[in-house]
């Protein structure tokens, strides 16, 4: 690294890190997306867990465990492969963010919408209405943000305790719901078991695999976190369990409580809530349920918003970006020009995926989008778990956090499987999708914008260090000849 990290202040406990990963990871809000496959859902959540989240935790606790310092999965990368591929991890990374926090500030408008009941449903649906409430929410999570961990990891806290209790809420409506009216759908063997020539529901599994990301989050900011070679291992094992746990409750209750075919993108556990609040004659439950998934939407999205800037600031410390974003504000000790560029990017973002399309559209393009960007710099993590110990002289692997090198040779194998095929069924329209053409239109465009960009900049970045390395020789040398 060009520079010296500026001194971070160590703000997140190993309580505060095990509710940032939960946080990070649980978003409830992509349930009703991967629900409304019907009960085959459970399945990917599983298989998910096994083969993508269990090799992500074994990748993140060997290589946080080599590389303790902020930036995470970019500097993993760059140390392994070095910096071009670090460069593109990190920018995939950071950019992918760009794409996915957009789509939890539409969840939030959604919500907003039943606060009011019937009267102001129809907001929900109105781009208008999305832009404008995302872009205002946004600026203010950004600017938490700014003021420091010490503040944001309050946001990101409240949401993991809204995230406990709207799946309280959510199970307990499933509850009253079959006992009123029985299982929406029926949980039969077969009925679970997904099937392999539905490519339209596979397709959902890159998605869930998308929803169990977020445990590398932590150690992105390993240089803000209290004693992070003991507190990163045990936020993992603990986040872990309670993660798939939260996933597979939420996503059974839902389906008791509405059949599949009926559960919207983006209001489906509102609409659980509605059809039994209607049921017991208890209209006014909405309102806290809104309220409460709105936590857990704001929670998720700060830890995204400050997590993902520490990526680019990162890199600008390493001049492959403007080294103006390794700034840190003078007062709050935060890298603030990294989160105001990263805002400004989303907004940008919001602005034009609102163009010509449905509420519903412009989420799913953004969220299959975010999917694509987020699996490139996995790819890249699970090789360097498996490169790491297959080079045990230039890696140290005495600094590892396993002693034995099959749990990482599996891990490193299986989720660079996944993650490949994860990024290949992304690009499978789901069935909510009517325009199939201006869908992967919009899908390949959106990628390449943000994927080519990256190599641009790293040659010019690099090429102007070359061009200082040498203006330095220069000056040396006839320096020295003046002698």
């Amino acid at each position: 690294m060009s520079e010296e990290i500026p001194k971070l202040k160590r703000a997140l406990g190993r309580f505060d890190l095990t509710l940032l990963m939960i946080v990070a990871v649980v978003n409830l809000n992509a349930i009703p997306v991967v629900a409304g496959a019907g009960p085959s859902a459970l399945s990917f959540w599983v298989l998910a867990f096994l083969f993508f989240f269990i090799p992500q935790a074994v990748a993140v606790l060997e290589l946080s465990a080599r590389y303790p310092h902020e930036g995470g999965i970019y500097l993993w990368s760059k140390s392994v492969f070095g910096d071009p591929h670090g460069f593109l991890s990190g920018w995939c990374y950071w950019t992918n963010n760009i794409f996915y926090v957009p789509t939890l500030l539409f969840y939030i408008v959604g919500f907003s919408a039943y606060i009011g009941g019937e009267k102001t449903l129809w907001l929900g649906q109105e781009p208008v209405f999305l832009v404008a409430v995302s872009v205002t929410l946004l600026w203010i999570i950004t600017l938490l943000n700014i003021l420091g961990l010490g503040v944001g990891k309050w946001v990101q806290n409240m949401g993991a305790m809204g995230t406990a209790l709207t799946t309280a809420v959510i199970v307990a409506v499933a509850v009253i719901a079959v006992k009123t009216g029985g299982l929406a759908d029926g949980f039969t063997t077969s009925a679970v078991i997904p099937h392999v020539t539905d490519w339209r529901a596979l397709s959902l599994f890159s998605i869930v695999c998308f929803n169990f990301v977020g445990l590398e989050l932590g150690p992105v900011m390993a240089d803000e976190i209290q004693d992070p070679a003991r507190n990163i291992p045990r936020a993992v094992m603990t986040a872990g369990v309670l993660i798939v746990v939260l996933y597979l409750l939420c996503t059974f209750s839902l389906q008791a409580a509405i059949p599949a075919g009926e559960i919207g993108a983006i209001e489906g556990i509102l609409q659980a809530v509605s059809r039994v609040a209607e049921d017991i004659n208890l209209p006014m439950l909405l309102t806290p349920v809104a309220v409460l998934l709105s936590l857990n939407v704001a929670g998720n999205t700060s830890a995204w918003v400050g997590g993902a800037a520490r990526i680019p600031f990162v890199i600008g410390l390493d001049k492959y970006l403007p080294s103006a974003l390794g700034r840190t504000h003078a007062l709050y000790n935060t890298p603030h020009v990294a989160l105001v560029v990263q805002a400004t990017a989303s907004t940008i973002v919001i602005l034009i995926g609102a163009v010509g399309s449905t509420v519903t559209e412009v989420y799913l393009i953004l969220l299959q989008t975010a999917v694509i960007i987020q699996l490139v710099p996995f790819l890249y993590m699970f090789a360097a778990l498996i490169r790491v110990r297959r080079d045990p002289m230039r890696f140290a692997a005495s600094e590892g956090f396993f002693k034995k090198n099959w749990p990482c040779y599996a891990a490193g194998v299986i989720g660079f499987l996944i993650t490949a095929i994860g990024i290949v069924l992304a690009f499978i329209p789901t069935k909510d999708v009517e325009n199939v053409l201006s869908y992967e239109v919009k899908i390949i465009v959106g990628s390449a914008m943000f994927i080519i960009p990256a190599a641009l900049f790293y040659r010019l970045s690099a090429a102007r260090a070359a061009v200082s390395v040498v203006t330095d020789s220069g000056v040396a040398g006839d320096d020295a000849r003046k002698v």
